[in-house]
C-alpha cells in the first residue's frame, strides 16, 4: 500500500508538561511521508465493541490503519488511553506498542526481569512485598542504594538513599501510598552522568551524554545540566550494541525505546532502563541527526508491513 492511502489517527497528548512540540514535530515527520493523519483529543474518542469494533471521533465513525500518541500522561488519562490504544491493537491497526510491551515499558521491575531473561547488564534490584522481608533483604545491599517506584517518568520517584533506615522509611512510604517501590543497586562512579542511546525499529541511531552536577539522576532539571553528542565516541558501537539488545529483550518488534546506560569503571556498561517516550528533541538538537523523519519512516514502514500481511 503506498504511504498517500495511509491513515493514522493521532491523538495529542492530554497532559503536554514534558512534550509541549513534540505532538507537532511528530505529526509533521509524518506528513512529510504524504500519509492521512486524523489529529484528535482523547476526549473526542469513543469505541463501541461488540462482534466488531466501531471508533467513533465526536460521535462519528472513523477508518484509520494506525493509533498513534506519543509523551507520558496523568494516570487517568494514560488509563483512558491504554483502553482506547488496546482496543485498536486488538482492532488489528497499528500502534506504538502491543499492550503487552506497553505493560513492561511502565514497569521497571518487569524490565529488570526481562533484562534478566535476555542477559542484558543492569543494576541489581529487590523487590519485597512486605515490610518484614524488605528488612531482611536490606543486609544484601550496601548502606547507599537506590529507591525506586517502578512506575514513574523523567525520574519522579527515583531516591538515593543514604542508608538502610532511610530506605526502610522510603519503602514504608510507598508501602502505605499502596505504590511498589524496589531497592537498587547505587552505581556510585558515574553520578550525574548517563548515556541515552535512541534505538528506532530496532537499530540504534544515536548516543548522547546527559551530565548534571547537581542531580544524581541526570534528568534535565537542574540549572546545570548539559548534553552532548557521543557520535564520535570510540565507545559508540558498545553503546548501540547494549541498547539493542535491551530492546530486543522488551520486545523484538519495539518501535522506538530510549535506552539509559551508565558507563562504570567498576561495573562497566549497565542499562538503567528503556523510555517507551523518549525526548527526541534533544538529541537531534545535539546530533544533528533527522530522528523524528527516522522515527516517522519507521512508524509508517510498520504500518505498511502490517498491511501487506492482512492482504496475504
Amino acid at each position: 500500500m503506498l504511504s498517500e492511502n495511509l491513515i493514522i489517527l493521532y491523538m495529542k497528548n492530554p497532559d503536554p508538561i514534558f512534550y509541549e512540540m513534540m505532538d507537532d514535530l511528530v505529526i509533521q515527520s509524518l506528513k512529510k511521508e504524504n500519509v492521512k493523519i486524523i489529529v484528535t483529543d482523547l476526549e473526542e474518542l469513543s469505541v463501541i465493541i461488540g462482534e466488531q469494533f466501531i471508533f467513533l471521533r465526536n460521535g462519528e465513525q472513523i477508518q484509520f490503519d494506525a493509533f498513534l500518541c506519543y509523551g507520558y500522561m496523568a494516570p487517568k488519562h494514560y488509563l483512558d488511553y491504554m483502553y482506547f490504544n488496546f482496543a485498536a491493537f486488538t482492532a488489528g491497526k497499528i500502534t506504538l506498542y502491543s499492550p503487552q510491551t506497553e505493560n513492561i515499558l511502565q514497569n521497571k521491575l518487569l524490565q529488570y526481569a526481562k533484562f534478566s531473561e535476555g542477559q542484558v547488564p543492569f543494576p541489581r534490584c529487590s523487590a519485597s512485598f512486605s515490610v518484614q522481608q524488605f528488612k531482611k533483604n536490606l543486609s544484601q545491599f550496601e548502606n547507599k542504594a537506590i529507591m525506586k517506584e517502578v512506575v514513574g517518568y523523567e525520574g519522579t520517584g527515583v531516591k538515593l538513599s543514604s542508608n538502610k533506615i532511610q530506605s526502610t522509611e522510603i519503602f514504608c512510604k510507598s508501602f502505605w501510598n499502596g505504590e511498589q517501590s524496589i531497592i537498587q543497586d547505587f552505581v556510585g562512579d558515574s553520578v550525574g552522568r548517563s548515556i541515552r542511546v535512541l534505538v528506532i525499529g530496532g537499530n540504534a541511531v544515536s548516543v548522547t551524554e546527559f551530565q548534571d552536577n547537581i542531580d544524581f539522576k541526570s534528568n534535565g532539571y537542574s540549572d546545570d545540566f548539559k548534553i552532548e553528542s557521543k557520535m564520535d565516541s570510540i565507545k559508540k558501537e558498545e553503546y548501540f550494541r547494549l541498547a539493542e539488545k535491551a530492546c530486543l529483550a522488551i520486545d523484538p518488534n519495539l518501535t522506538i525505546g530510549g535506552v539509559d546506560i551508565i558507563d562504570s569503571k567498576k561495573y562497566g556498561l549497565v542499562v538503567l532502563e528503556i523510555n517507551q517516550w523518549p525526548e527526541i528533541t534533544f538529541s537531534e538538537d545535539v546530533t544533528k541527526l533527522p530522528l523524528f523523519d527516522i522515527f516517522g519512516k519507521e512508524f509508517i514502514r510498520k504500518i505498511q508491513h502490517n498491511n501487506n500481511k492482512v492482504k496475504v
